[in-house]
């Protein structure tokens, strides 16, 4: 019995940390590189409720801002290899574009689940 208990303790604190952290990298769903003056891939097709992990690839640094062409988003500015996220509710089309580089743009197709 004492043996459980230690696996026990540590369980709890991993599930209570994971509460203040969030959820680990690979639990993102998919992911669109920005970097100045590109948008990798420039077209994403998910599912309504699907959140999209926006990541600053820049290998030089430069801070990258997604915006909505809709407004109903924007992120932070991302310093290199900072990311953001946002969840797609309703089926549509979302243009996007980076604030710093205008030719740089993408779009989120979101299908109904």
């Amino acid at each position: 019995m004492c043996l459980r208990r230690p696996y026990g303790t540590a369980l709890f604190l991993a599930l209570l940390l994971g509460c203040f952290v969030g959820p680990p990298a690979w639990a993102h769903g998919p992911t669109v590189r920005v970097s100045p003056g590109r948008v990798v891939p420039p077209v994403l097709t998910i599912r309504a409720g699907d959140t999209v992990h926006f990541h600053n690839a820049s290998s030089s640094g430069a801070g990258c801002t997604v915006v909505a062409d809709d407004g109903s988003f924007e992120s932070p500015t991302l310093g290199r290899a900072e990311g953001y996220h946002h969840t797609f509710e309703e089926p549509g089309e979302v243009a996007f574009h980076l604030k710093e580089s205008s030719k740089a743009r993408g779009r989120v197709i979101v299908v109904a689940d």
